[in-house]
């Protein structure tokens, strides 16, 4: 089982990094970048990763909000404008509420990103620019959490880019983010010195 799992979820990664496009992740790293604000879609285990994206794009100074839940995210889509970006993330691409939200946000002018394994999905018909996520197959789904870290992947590499667009700007908020949960942090602890051992007559030596 085990090294099932590990074919499973190297194969979800090695086949997500072949089947994206650098350059349309590149343009879509530099409209997140850009952006006056950035809404981010995910229902049920989709939420997670929309709550990943936002939490890593928040720190960086991008104004990025998730949403999971369809009338919230509906009232933000259409209050989005043409200096926003809409990222949706369905592995299907066949959730209702999902593309619903998307599809409101490009319409009320947004860029509009969908994070799919389905590049013919009906979530990525209504996207500006799709994303591959590779699903490995029917193998526990829809719980397969290969799945998930291959949406992960796209995630950590459009962080990465987005925070390269203003390096200075990007490695100063860290460092101010860091230093403010920093006292919440317990220190490490200095290694433990070894005891002495044991002399011949029963007593510490020096």
């Amino acid at each position: 089982v085990m090294r099932t799992l590990v074919n499973a979820h190297t194969v979800a990664l090695t086949s997500t990094a072949d089947r994206l496009d650098p350059a349309l992740v590149g343009r879509v790293a530099d409209a997140v970048a850009q952006s006056s604000h950035v809404d981010i879609y995910g229902i049920g285990g989709s939420a997670g990763m929309a709550v990943e994206l936002q939490a890593r794009l928040y720190r960086i100074g991008i104004n990025a909000h998730a949403w999971s839940e369809v009338h919230l995210g509906l009232t933000s889509a259409a209050r989005l404008g043409d200096s926003s970006v809409a990222i949706a993330f369905s592995n299907t691409g066949r959730t209702e509420e999902t593309i619903e939200m998307l599809a409101l946000a490009k319409s009320s002018g947004a860029y509009a990103v969908a994070v799919t394994s389905d590049p013919s999905s009906p979530m990525a018909q209504v996207a500006d620019a799709h994303l591959t996520s590779y699903a490995p197959g029917e193998y526990l789904q829809p719980d397969d959490l290969s799945a998930k870290h291959a949406q992960l992947f796209v995630i950590d590499l459009l962080y990465l880019l987005a925070a390269q667009r203003d390096f200075s700007r990007t490695t100063s908020l860290l460092a101010a983010s860091a230093a403010a949960v920093a006292p919440h942090r317990r220190p490490l602890r200095s290694p433990a010195r070894p005891r002495p051992l044991p002399s011949s007559k029963g007593t510490a030596t020096a």
